[in-house]
């Protein structure tokens, strides 16, 4: 049974971290055995971050990051000018980007959106993870959206923030039908 890695690029603040817990969440709802675990460098807003995922139908038994990803997400651009290796990757790849896929040439795999406008424009932030894991719910195609809808639902109804449910649920879906 095939064991599925994600990592994701992000810097502190955009919500790496919790676009890594999402799709983990959503997987276990789906019965995958799940792995979500960020990796820090300097702990401060804008810094690089990096969040590993594993998802598999049966016992996760390793315990260190992702070094050959089946999927990438990237949510600043620019990290792919400062994180050579993501070149040696060949598999899908999702970026942030306000340029098209014709500028990421050198990744054959890419999708490109534009997932912080679309975030500032509906939950009025630049918090693009939303849009991003609908992305890859669609490209993906073995997790569901309504289970990370379900998921949004439970995490800002215990925050006290359910004015906010709505707007990430059309997140989601602006990403899930963008391709």
């Amino acid at each position: 049974m095939k064991e599925y890695s994600i990592i994701i690029y992000g810097r502190g603040g955009q919500g790496a971290k919790t676009l890594a817990q999402i799709i983990a969440e959503a997987g276990m709802i789906e019965g995958f055995n799940i792995q979500a675990f960020p990796e820090y460098g300097p702990e401060r807003r804008g810094a690089p971050v990096r969040s590993f995922v594993r998802l598999s139908k049966q016992k996760i038994r390793k315990h260190y990051p992702v070094t050959h990803p089946d999927y990438l997400i990237i949510m600043d651009e620019d990290l792919l000018e400062t994180n050579k290796e993501i070149c040696k990757y060949k598999c899908p790849i999702i970026i942030n980007s306000k340029k098209t896929k014709t500028h990421f040439k050198t990744y054959k795999n890419a999708y490109v959106i534009d997932a912080s406008k679309i975030a500032t424009e509906l939950i009025k932030i630049n918090s693009p993870n939303i849009v991003l894991v609908g992305v890859f719910l669609k490209i993906f195609k073995k997790i569901k959206p309504e289970n990370v809808k379900q998921i949004i639902k439970e995490e800002f109804t215990n925050k006290n923030k359910k004015h906010v449910i709505e707007p990430n649920y059309k997140c989601l879906d602006k990403g899930y039908n963008y391709f």
